[in-house]
């Protein structure tokens, strides 16, 4: 029996005392070898609790996000920073954007993603408040706005799709909003996701289809 799919198993490596995490991906050829893994992968989840988010969905900071660029580009969708009409803090501008502490949380998420993901892609949904999101976290990268970031089904993957087509080598960043992200964690491994602020979604492109690897975690 032979199962042809991508496994990605998340192991705790130990390189000079320092943890990692390790993506394995494999075609497996029998069912046999495939509870094996499951197996190795459950083991190896027991000694890494802070690799798993309540949600059941892997956790990515920052250094495995690098890694991860590394092997093939990646995409993260993020949500939009705190919105003004729903905030008692200062507005930045228009009451459908952003608040001022939504600008700082911004800039402050863009520089630390920028110092180990230098080189990405930028784009937003057509809101105020994804554009504003969008344009602090970036700092000045040329931000192009696509208005079917917005709407949030089986599309979202086309769009996806489509903007990595147009720079195959290229990371992608995307600002969008909480319903996108919720409806593809369940949608993809049925995760139960509730993004908060400018919480995040890694995802790839490959052979045409796209794959979420986990949560996006800021440390």
């Amino acid at each position: 029996m032979s199962l042809n799919f991508t496994v990605i198993v998340w192991l705790r490596l130990s390189i000079g005392g320092v943890y990692v995490l390790a993506f394995c991906r494999s075609s497996l050829k029998s069912k046999k070898y495939f509870i094996i893994l499951l197996a190795l992968a459950a083991i190896a989840g027991l000694g890494t609790h802070a690799a798993w988010s309540s949600n059941g969905l892997p956790r990515i900071d920052n250094k495995t996000l690098a890694r991860l660029a590394q092997q093939h580009p990646v995409v993260v969708l993020f949500r939009h920073a705190e919105r003004c009409d729903r905030s008692t803090n200062q507005c930045l501008s228009d009451k459908t954007g952003i608040t001022v502490k939504g600008t700082q949380d911004a800039r402050e998420l863009g520089n630390a993603f920028s110092a180990d993901i230098p080189d990405f892609d930028l784009y937003s949904s057509n809101t105020v408040r994804t554009i504003q999101s969008a344009t602090w976290f970036s700092a000045g990268k040329k931000l192009t706005v696509d208005k079917r970031l917005l709407q949030c089904g089986n599309e979202i993957y086309s769009a996806i799709k489509d903007l990595q087509s147009k720079a195959p080598d290229k990371n992608i960043v995307i600002f969008t909003h909480n319903h996108c992200l919720t409806y593809i964690a369940k949608n993809k491994r049925d995760a139960t996701f509730k993004p908060d602020y400018l919480d995040g979604l890694v995802m790839h492109v490959e052979k045409g289809k796209v794959y979420l690897d986990g949560e996006f975690v800021n440390h």
